[in-house]
């Protein structure tokens, strides 16, 4: 099994800092989902077309729901799969609406476990 460098952000929920590399395949998968939801495209060098501008798409106010998922799930496919497969990775983006706030979550279920929530 290949090992990939840790790169989790040090203020993220998760962070761990005694971790330096990881080697299984669903931890390798999440941090490159992470590292791809919030990376701006046109921010990796050699990989123009990688990043879903996350916060972008959210308050650009004119997309849909079904069309932030389909950028991020087209995102997840052509940067973090393995290309063995053995992964089911399913993208919900949910709008809401209170008295306080409005906002949005952005769920990403890997084999119908939720392994990546995110509150905009």
């Amino acid at each position: 099994m290949i090992k990939d460098i840790y790169s989790r952000d040090i203020t993220a929920p998760k962070y761990n800092e005694n971790t330096l590399e990881v080697s299984d395949e669903l931890s390798q998968l999440i941090l490159k989902i992470e590292n791809c939801l919030f990376t701006r495209r046109g921010d990796v060098l050699g990989a123009p077309g990688m990043g879903a501008n996350l916060e972008d798409l959210i308050f650009s106010l004119v997309l849909s729901e079904t069309v932030i998922a389909n950028n991020i799930t087209s995102q997840i496919s052509a940067y973090c799969l393995p290309e063995q497969g053995g992964f089911n990775v399913e993208t919900v983006v949910s709008f809401y609406s209170t008295a306080e706030v409005d906002g949005c979550l952005v769920d990403i279920f890997v084999n119908e476990i939720r392994v990546i929530g995110a509150l905009f």
